[in-house]
This record gives C-alpha cells, sequence and structure tokens, in this order.
C-alpha cells in the first residue's frame, strides 16, 4: 500500500538528526521557508532555534522541497539557509539557484551588488566591522551604487523604505523602522548574508562595469554627467540576475 506524503515525513523524521524533530515542527520549518526564503542563525534567537532545527532534518527538506522544483541553499560557514523557486532550466541542482525565475527589481539587484562591496570593502580592512557588521548610512550606499552601476536609489523616502524592507527580509541588511527611515541620513548594518547572496561574479562585472563607466567620463566628460543620488533610477542597468544567488 502507498504510503501518503504525511506518513513518509512522518517516518523519516524518526532517523533525521537525532530525531527529535516533530512533524508539527517540520511543517513550521517549511512554511517559515516558504514564507520569507530564508533562516539565519545569528539574526535572532527564535531564528536560531529555527535554523538549529532545520538543520537536523536538512536532507529531508531539500527532497521536500525538490519535488515542487524548489531548491534550498546551506551555506554552513554563514550558518543561513536559502529557499529559492524553480530555476528556469529545472535542473533542481544548486546551478538552478543562479537562475531563479524570481523577478528582482533593478534597485534591489543594484543594491545588493554595492553593498557586498562595502562588505567586501571591510573584510580587506578598508572600512570597520563590528560583531560582522558594517555600519553604512544610506548616502553612502547611494554613492556607492551611482559609481559601481551608474545606478540610483528610488527618488521617494517611501520607496527607498520599501527597497530596504525587501533587503532586511533577505537578511542582508538589519535597521530600525521610526522617525528618519528611509532617508539619507539614516544608519543601517551590512550583515554577512550578502556574501552569499551576492555571487563574486557579479561584483566583478559590477567592478568592469565601474572601470568602464569611468573610461568613459574620462574621454568625453560632457556626455557622461554624475547623476544625483536622489533622481530617478537609471534605464542603463540591467540586473545580472541570473548571478545572484
Amino acid at each position: 500500500m502507498l504510503q501518503s506524503i504525511q506518513q513518509v515525513v512522518e517516518e523519516r523524521l524518526k532517523t533525521e538528526g537525532i530525531g527529535n524533530v516533530r512533524p508539527e515542527r517540520f511543517a513550521e520549518l517549511a512554511g517559515r521557508l516558504l514564507g520569507s526564503g530564508v533562516l539565519w542563525r545569528e539574526y535572532s534567537r527564535p531564528e536560531a532555534t529555527l535554523y538549529d532545527d532545520a538543520v537536523q532534518c536538512e536532507q529531508l527538506l531539500r527532497e521536500y522541497f525538490a519535488t515542487i522544483g524548489f531548491v534550498l541553499a546551506h551555506d554552513v560557514d554563514a550558518t543561513i539557509f536559502r529557499l529559492y523557486p524553480p530555476g528556469e532550466g529545472g535542473d533542481g541542482d544548486e546551478e538552478g539557484v543562479k537562475r531563479l525565475k524570481a523577478r528582482l527589481s533593478r534597485d534591489f539587484v543594484a543594491a545588493a551588488i554595492a553593498l557586498r562591496f562595502l562588505y567586501t570593502e571591510a573584510l580587506t580592512g578598508k572600512r570597520e566591522l563590528v560583531n560582522e557588521a558594517l555600519v553604512i548610512s544610506l548616502e553612502e550606499l547611494s554613492q556607492a551604487v551611482v559609481s559601481l552601476l551608474a545606478h540610483q536609489l528610488p527618488s521617494s523616502v517611501a520607496d527607498r523604505l520599501s527597497l530596504l524592507r525587501d533587503l532586511r527580509k533577505h537578511r542582508i541588511v538589519r535597521f530600525n523602522d521610526g522617525d528618519g527611515a528611509g532617508s539619507m541620513e539614516m544608519l543601517l548594518s551590512v550583515l554577512r548574508p550578502v556574501m552569499s547572496y551576492v555571487s563574486d561574479e557579479a561584483l566583478e562585472d559590477a567592478l568592469a562595469l565601474a572601470g568602464r563607466v569611468s573610461a568613459a567620463a574620462s574621454s568625453s566628460p560632457s556626455l557622461a554627467p554624475a547623476p544625483s543620488s536622489t533622481s530617478t533610477s537609471s534605464r542603463g542597468f540591467v540586473p545580472p540576475q541570473g548571478k545572484l544567488r
């Protein structure tokens, strides 16, 4: 007699890890990953508990999500799980993560790449890290986006705050909502998971683009005016979606 998915999950959980994850907890883990797409152990105490339980049944979670074409990626060094929707190639393996169907906005991709660049600078000693977090202003992020990608952050405070909340959802930044949130003077912490979210290739492409823009500005300054950090988004930037993880 064929077993139901629920029966299979219940039987597997008895032997997954140390066998202490109950079916109800497995359902909670799956729901949380489907809802937010991420579990990072260092984010909060409740999320640390969820992460530890997910580690206990990691293989079963992978197989469970694979049945619907999702990819569960685990960065052990950064203690973070990310769940990705089916890749365009339909491979169902980790490489499929690089070909997501998820539609990421230009603003999100540009900000993520710039944050990766700034965090990499901190790792090389050019900026100060405190408890593996880099504190910057939104103005510093805006300047990095302009210099690296010839792109600008959204002009309105509401749109910038919406972008920051999307970045926070992916555990790339942390900041406090409240007075001043979304203003160019606000402070935010860039978090370590940005290193696993943005690939080395995406960052290298961004640096190459910055070099080309700089060279064009030097040779024809009248054709390459410096954009304002709060103007509308540049139409020339095409986000390298396949190079984010």
